[in-house]
């Protein structure tokens, strides 16, 4: 049986989405709030999404 810790972070942060749907939760919030992760160990990230801004690329239509 696994032990979890569970750590109320209460934060709100606008990330950027890469191509693929990936989110990079920036090194500085993962250090503060002691969330980097280490070899043998997984960390879920509950995410609530209120919104998404696209930015146009300013090319041709």
């Amino acid at each position: 049986m696994s032990m979890a810790e569970k750590i109320e972070i209460g934060r709100q942060q606008p990330l950027e989405m890469d191509s693929r749907g990936r989110v990079t939760i920036p090194a500085n919030i993962r250090e503060k709030h002691k969330i980097q992760p280490e070899e043998g160990k997984e960390i879920w990230v509950e995410v609530e999404l209120k919104w998404a801004e696209i930015e146009d690329d300013g090319g041709d239509s």
